[in-house]
């Protein structure tokens, strides 16, 4: 499937989504170096910076997708600053469903800054993108984004048991959705 999206989408006045590009490579790196422990365990790709050295190749593999439509992301932007980053990913072109994943650096908690940014990409999932159903997955523990889905009004779906191997234990894992009905 192939999407054309925006390059830049205004959250609101203090919050700004920009295609991933080289531009935040060195903030960005610092953030997850900085907050790996913080995310290792609810995010899967957290694990393959433990020896990551550089940001650019990846970032590099993420301009190219964002290009080709195939997939794509954000770095969210807090009152200028580079605060984590945000994904369009899993869609379906047949089924008009995609999934929205996110990371937010700690410093940055607290703020609603993901409840935000997610609201607005839901937003644009449906008006824009004219997806049918949007999806947000969280581990059990992590509930910090069960709130946000269920803050934004998600229907919880069930609990996947022990659907995720991370850090040598099996978490379950909690599917929420939105129908553009909702």
């Amino acid at each position: 499937m192939t999407i054309r999206a925006k390059a830049t989408i205004e959250v609101d006045g203090q919050i700004v989504l920009k295609r991933f590009s080289h531009d935040a490579d060195q903030a960005k790196y610092d953030a997850i170096i900085r907050n790996r422990e913080h995310l290792l365990p609810w995010l899967p790709w957290a694990h393959f910076y433990k020896e990551f050295k550089e940001m650019p190749e990846f970032t590099e593999s993420q301009i190219k997708c964002f290009d080709e439509g195939t997939a794509f992301g954000y770095d969210i932007f807090y009152e200028g600053k580079f605060a984590g980053s945000a994904d369009y990913i899993h869609f379906s072109e047949a089924d008009k469903s995609i999934e929205i994943g996110y990371w937010l650096d700690k410093d940055y908690t607290g703020k609603g800054i993901v409840t935000r940014t997610v609201a607005k990409m839901v937003e644009y999932a449906f008006t824009e993108l004219g997806m049918h159903r949007v999806v947000i997955q969280a581990a059990s523990k992590n509930k910090a984004s069960c709130r946000v889905a269920e803050r934004l009004d998600f229907v919880h779906e069930g609990t996947q048991r022990e659907s995720q191997y991370l850090d040598g234990e099996y978490y379950d894992t909690e599917i929420y959705s939105k129908l553009v009905s909702d």
